[in-house]
């Protein structure tokens, strides 16, 4: 599956496809359903970066041990904290 693609809900992709890019296919198995224009391509890469800051926003809640050091390089990073190891 290339760039700019959009693969409809229970798209089925066989083994070994080539899904060009700015294309919408779906069905089981993925067929051709229409070419992207230039709009549909901009919501995928908007969705995408929307997608990735709440990620980012949420992946310290599921962190395996405590995230206190998270928050301190931030703030380090910041330069509103100066730490010394020692």
């Amino acid at each position: 599956v290339e760039s700019n693609v959009i693969l409809d809900a229970g798209t089925v992709v066989p083994a070994y496809s080539k899904i060009p890019g700015g294309q919408r296919w779906g069905g089981n198995p993925a067929m051709f359903v229409e070419h992207l224009d230039d709009a549909a391509k901009d919501h995928i890469r908007a969705h995408a970066e929307e997608v990735h800051l709440s990620a980012r926003e949420h992946i310290l809640e599921f962190l395996p041990v405590g995230n206190t050091y998270v928050h301190l390089e931030d703030l380090e990073r910041r330069g509103e904290v100066k730490t010394s190891q020692g």
